[in-house]
């Protein structure tokens, strides 16, 4: 075993004591003959200089580590049980972007003072109230309402999901009064505000639901997409290109890379073009959490087609899950994002290349019988062969997540996905353009909208188009969907170990 794939185990045995405690109370009288079992292990290692043993003693002490990084980060949070069920008059400011519905408003408020006396130690809770009037972060704002506990909604653990975030308590309806000037971070703040203006100068620019479409894809921002383009989205299989997840930030790099080298350009300028794309992209979209861990993975992907070695790269991406997990253990379970995200990456990284192998094998099989093909392989194939594997890898990679998640599965998606996801990196280039130009020139702006509404008109007409075949979409019962997700995890588990660990043995 070698010391690569010692370090490879021991991340994932971290992960592993993670997710374990994730799942089930673990309780400290087993923590301690864990610990002792791992010191003797390596201590056997060490005296019979067995690389096996000593290396097996490291990986559970390393699920030992998981487990007490999951307990101390739970402990070291602000306790608030004293405050439960009583009401209260609190000051302080919106921390982060509220999240908006038909009906409500949410958004995490960071409590400074109680009944007119400063924290020492401010905390954040959620606060629930009507859609309007609007707050946007930074506002400075009077609460007074009672403080409760989350509670878990139909078996979901609501309250392990808020802990993520920092929050412990939560606040429904309350009395609120605008107290007047913005707190909080300077540079979040310019953010946000920037953040507002380009969404103006789209809307302006764009009309419905192409201006929707085009925020959903730039900012993440899905509230203003009709009901029934959602649920074609859904359908059709392709909701996560506005959703600001890894799953489609690494896609589109991937693809804005592949695109700058068909432009010939050389490879390390369009290297560093795609990766500053992507910085770009996330300090655009706020640099939320979830949205910074996604540009990583999306750069991890980068950076392994840079190297050209992409298997090797496990023991990058390891180490990045390791310390996001260690920031926060909570995102293993509660964050869909980073869930999406991590396994897209490591679909993108371990599945899309034997699948784009094997379409180029296939491929030159064919060439000499089709006429053209010489020229067509080299002027064009490429990028379509990179962008169907990138997709089926990434698809493979999430589907037993998002059965678990949507309870449904989109049958057409791998096609679907191809037909559209290639048009989202023009989409997004021809709308950023369109908003940045419309700080400068409204007339400047339009010309451009133009190019953007053509794009965004034939994603819209595809998703449609896609959503009304038959079966296009299958709901999973509930009782079923754990299984299939398992049976789906085990197949792509089957040929990661199989391709993985095939390719490090005949490349070692």
């Amino acid at each position: 075993m070698t010391k690569a794939r010692i370090f490879f185990f021991i991340m994932l045995s971290f992960a592993g004591g993670i997710a374990g405690r994730s799942f089930i109370e673990i309780p400290y009288t087993v923590l301690f003959p864990i610990f002792i079992i791992g010191f003797l292990v390596i201590l056997a290692g060490l005296l019979r200089k067995k690389k096996q043993f000593w290396a097996t003693g490291l990986m559970i002490l390393a699920v030992l580590v998981g487990i007490v990084r999951y307990d101390y980060y739970d402990y070291s949070q602000p306790v608030l049980r004293e405050l439960y069920g009583k009401s209260f008059t609190f000051e302080g400011y919106v921390f982060r972007e509220p999240s908006r519905s038909d009906k409500a408003l949410n958004f995490s408020f960071r409590v400074e003072s109680l009944e007119g006396t400063v924290l020492d130690r401010p905390f954040l809770v959620r606060v629930t109230t009507r859609r309007y009037p609007e707050y946007e972060i930074g506002d400075v704002l009077v609460v007074r309402g009672v403080i409760k506990e989350p509670e878990n909604l139909n078996g979901f653990d609501y309250a392990a999901y808020l802990k993520k975030d920092g929050i412990f308590a939560v606040v429904s309806f309350p009395v609120i009064e605008e107290k007047g000037g913005r707190k909080g971070n300077p540079i979040v703040l310019f953010l946000s505000s920037v953040k507002h203006a380009f969404e103006e100068k789209i809307a302006a620019a764009l009309p419905e639901p192409h201006g929707a479409l085009a925020k959903g894809l730039l900012l993440g921002e899905r509230e203003s997409i009709p009901d029934d383009l959602k649920q074609a989205f859904n359908r059709a299989g392709v909701t996560h290109i506005v959703a600001l997840s890894g799953y489609n930030i690494t896609i589109v790099g991937s693809f804005f890379l592949s695109f700058l080298i068909f432009l010939t350009i050389p490879f390390y300028r369009a290297f560093w073009i795609a990766t500053s794309g992507i910085i770009l992209f996330v300090i655009l979209t706020g640099a939320s959490p979830s949205v910074t861990r996604a540009g990583i993975m999306g750069i991890l992907v980068l950076i392994a087609q840079r190297e050209g070695r992409i298997y090797q790269m496990k023991n990058a991406l390891a180490f990045a899950g390791a310390l996001m997990l260690f920031h926060n253990p909570y995102v293993l379970r509660f964050d869909a994002a980073f869930e999406l995200s991590f396994l897209a990456t490591v679909g993108l990284m371990v599945i899309s290349p034997r699948i784009e192998e094997r379409i180029v094998e296939r491929f030159h099989r064919l060439r000499a019988r089709i006429r053209g093909a010489e020229e067509f392989h080299r002027e064009g194939s490429n990028i379509i062969f990179r962008t169907f594997a990138e997709t089926i890898g990434a698809q493979a990679a999430v589907l037993p997540l998002l059965i678990v998640l949507f309870g449904r599965v989109s049958l057409i998606s791998p096609i679907s996905n191809v037909a559209i996801v290639l048009a989202v990196p023009y989409a997004m280039a021809a709308s950023f353009i369109t908003g940045v130009l419309g700080f400068f020139s409204a007339a400047l702006s339009n010309i451009s909208a133009f190019v953007s509404w053509a794009i965004l008109e034939y994603m819209i007409r595809m998703i449609e188009f896609f959503a009304k075949f038959p079966y296009a979409s299958v709901e999973i019962p509930p009782g079923v969907a754990p299984f299939i997700a398992f049976g789906s995890a085990l197949a792509v588990l089957f040929y990661f170990f199989t391709r993985f660990y095939g390719t490090d043995r005949t490349t070692r």
